[in-house]
């Protein structure tokens, strides 16, 4: 896949294209039935498969939102656009001069002349442009007008509500990770780079790798949970700590995984952390055996269910 970051995107040669448009945090199944939707007309109709998506997400630069958060860092959405086999990834430097840019003139310049494309696929219920003017209608018009043709893809539901970047939010931060893997077709996964902690859980017994989440995610709520870590090529079983460590009387917001099955040095290395199941809540110990021994039982118990 052809990774492709810029402002305009003028000073590329581009093949004749077909591009799905949208943010798409998450990549979940509402987007995939988009961008699958993508990829089938571009072998159908002979022309190079691409994704034109915005970096920052559009909502953090027009409403100046520090607190806008994410389901997947940009590494993990380009991992899996390669992988579903895309031609192209044009990524957005998204400011505010492009946020303020006429609907019209954004398709003209950018996506017909820059980016050569000749069919867009979209959702119904798009939306685009300065104040919001540009929605599937007018992208219509505007394909006429310019000669491209226009797809739109209806959502795609579970029960009575569509599956949105927002609802997935909202079950992330409930920690209804049975409900997130129908939404997204696979668990939730955040990657980070493990750095240096205080050191408690090599003086306990229980060594643990600190992890630094690679971008600004959503997170599911303090408490500790079975997951897998994937480290390279390899793949461990291991209990994670989300939270504050009350215990110890921490003010900070950690990220801590303990592998039974690992011996070694990690630090600097990067991980993926793949959310499998809610074991408790942060518990406040008594005393550090306590402590420890509860510890062993998540062990013991992550050890039977993965």
């Amino acid at each position: 896949m052809n990774i492709i970051r810029s402002n305009t995107f003028d000073q590329y040669e581009i093949d004749e294209n077909i591009i799905a448009i949208g943010s798409f945090d998450g990549i979940h199944k509402g987007h995939k039935k988009i961008l699958n939707k993508t990829l089938t007309l571009a072998e159908k109709n002979n022309l190079k498969s691409g994704v034109l998506t915005f970096e920052p997400h559009p909502q953090e630069v027009v409403a100046d939102e520090d607190n806008h958060y994410y389901i997947t860092s940009l590494a993990q959405k380009r991992k899996i656009l390669n992988e579903m086999g895309f031609d192209y990834n044009f990524e957005m430097n998204f400011t505010k001069d492009i946020a303020q840019t006429p609907f019209d003139d954004f398709v003209k310049k950018i996506i017909v002349d820059n980016l050569n494309t000749k069919h867009i696929v979209v959702g119904t219920d798009f939306t685009m442009g300065y104040k919001g003017d540009g929605n599937i209608d007018e992208l219509i018009k505007l394909g006429k007008k310019y000669g491209f043709d226009v797809t739109a893809v209806e959502p795609l539901k579970i029960g009575d509500h569509k599956i949105s970047s927002s609802v997935i939010r909202d079950l992330i931060m409930g920690g209804r990770l049975k409900e997130l893997k129908e939404h997204l077709d696979r668990n939730f996964i955040l990657e980070g780079e493990v750095v240096k902690g205080y050191g408690r859980g090599k003086k306990l017994g229980i060594p643990t790798a600190n992890i630094k989440p690679a971008t600004k995610y959503i997170l599911p709520p303090d408490g500790v949970y079975a997951v897998y870590v994937y480290l390279n090529e390899d793949k461990y079983k291991g209990v994670a700590n989300f939270g504050h460590k009350p215990t110890f009387d921490d003010d900070d917001f950690t990220i801590e995984v303990h592998l039974p099955d690992f011996q070694g040095d990690i630090y600097g290395e990067f991980v993926e952390i793949e959310l499998i199941e809610y074991l408790r809540g942060e518990q406040e110990f008594d005393d550090v055996d306590e402590l420890i021994e509860t510890i062993k039982q998540d062990i013991l118990y992550i050890k039977e269910v993965l």
